[in-house]
């Protein structure tokens, strides 16, 4: 749990920085014998320029029937993306570490996608595929693939809201409901 609010109070602390921090929950619904969970994340991110951002993400999973702290991961990011009409394609390269009672471990995911803002509504589309593995994969069940699909809405031009359905399989299996906020600076 120190290790949690260790990270945690890091996270914050860039907070006063970032370009944007977004706050999710995520209801995490286990499939072919994956146990429910529940992952809560805060993520901060910084543009360096119109087309390249860095970030770093917190979070922390937690089992449904009691409580317990099932795992953590912190994350870095470099995100790549440009603008084609409505459509913005993107690739987010990640590397980070995966904290759980047990063990620790490195990993490394790749999540190609696109966005579409639906005209002048506020609503924006995405579509994305994101694959993540340990650096040690033989060691360290650790590797997925998923599909996600999700809306979000500008409340205002600084607060968005958003809803994204993530389809998990490999060494985890679930259907995850997220729910997000952001807020831009």
């Amino acid at each position: 749990m120190k290790k949690i609010l260790a990270i945690l109070a890091m996270t914050i602390s860039g907070f006063v920085y970032a370009a944007s921090a977004t706050i999710e929950y995520r209801d995490q619904k286990g499939v072919n014998g994956t146990a429910d969970s529940s992952q809560y994340s805060l993520a901060v991110s910084e543009n360096i320029n119109k087309n390249f951002s860095v970030g770093i993400t917190t979070s922390f999973s937690e089992k449904e029937s009691n409580g317990a702290i099932n795992g953590s991961r912190l994350e870095g990011s470099v995100t790549g993306k440009t603008t084609i009409g409505l459509l913005s394609p993107y690739v987010k390269l990640g590397t980070g570490q995966k904290f759980t009672s047990a063990t620790n471990h490195s990993y490394y995911s790749v999540e190609p996608g696109v966005t579409a803002t639906l005209g002048n509504t506020g609503l924006t589309a995405r579509l994305g595929y994101r694959y993540r593995t340990a650096f040690d994969s033989t060691a360290f069940a650790d590797t997925t693939n998923t599909w996600r699909l999700g809306m979000s809405y500008a409340i205002t031009k600084q607060d968005t809201v958003g809803i994204r359905f993530d389809q998990v399989r490999g060494d985890t299996n679930q259907n995850n409901i997220a729910f997000n906020a952001t807020r831009s600076f």
